[in-house]
């Protein structure tokens, strides 16, 4: 399956001492995708909130020797509003530059417990549990709701049927980043054959 690893951005932008709020306002954060060693893809993503209102846009690019056979961006969005448990996405769209027939466009209606999905000309509904998260909001849900525990189990839609990930603990190592030092907790995803795997670093 797919592995992908996740330092939060702004954790890792805070100065050791420093007064930062623990909610702020913009985040802006820029990664880059590699494989073995080998930038494939940069990423530019921008979290704003407004009120009780959130945005989060992630873009990304091809890069390196794969830009040379497939030049393309993905871009990523996810609006909604932070309630008294964090984040909770309302619209969730993902788009293809190259190919539009794997766009997908999701409402989750918590009214009504349920994700409406539209992808070509399919509509879709499926279940929505309490506390769902999309793909770019569940990033930045640790901002409002930090894990204590060794086990942590969350709910995720890529715009489709949510599906339950669980994380474990897996240590509490430094990471390096630019020449500075940051203590973090590791969580790896408990992930079946088959499913992706994660690793989340927070700071």
């Amino acid at each position: 399956g797919k592995r992908w690893a996740l330092a939060l951005g702004l954790a890792l932008a805070m100065s050791a001492g420093a007064a930062v709020p623990a909610q702020p306002s913009v985040v802006k954060a820029q990664y880059r995708i590699t494989k073995a060693g080998i930038t494939i893809g940069n990423v530019e993503e921008t979290f704003t909130r407004e009120g009780e209102r959130y945005r989060i846009v992630s873009e990304t690019r091809t890069a390196g020797p794969l830009k040379v056979f497939l030049k393309d961006r993905l871009t990523v969005t996810s609006e909604g509003r932070v309630g008294a448990g964090g984040l909770m996405p309302q619209r969730y769209e993902f788009r293809r530059d190259r190919d539009a027939h794997k766009n997908v466009f999701a409402d989750f209606d918590w009214a009504a417990g349920r994700i409406v999905s539209r992808h070509g000309d399919v509509t879709e509904s499926f279940s929505l549990p309490v506390g769902t998260l999309d793909r770019v909001s569940a990033m930045y849900q640790f901002m409002f709701s930090a894990p204590s525990s060794e086990t942590v189990v969350a709910w995720m839609s890529q715009g489709k049927k949510a599906e339950k990930y669980t994380y474990r603990k897996a240590g509490e190592p430094a990471l390096t980043v630019a020449g500075r030092d940051y203590a973090t907790v590791r969580y790896r995803r408990d992930a079946a054959a088959g499913e992706s795997k994660a690793e989340l670093w927070l700071a």
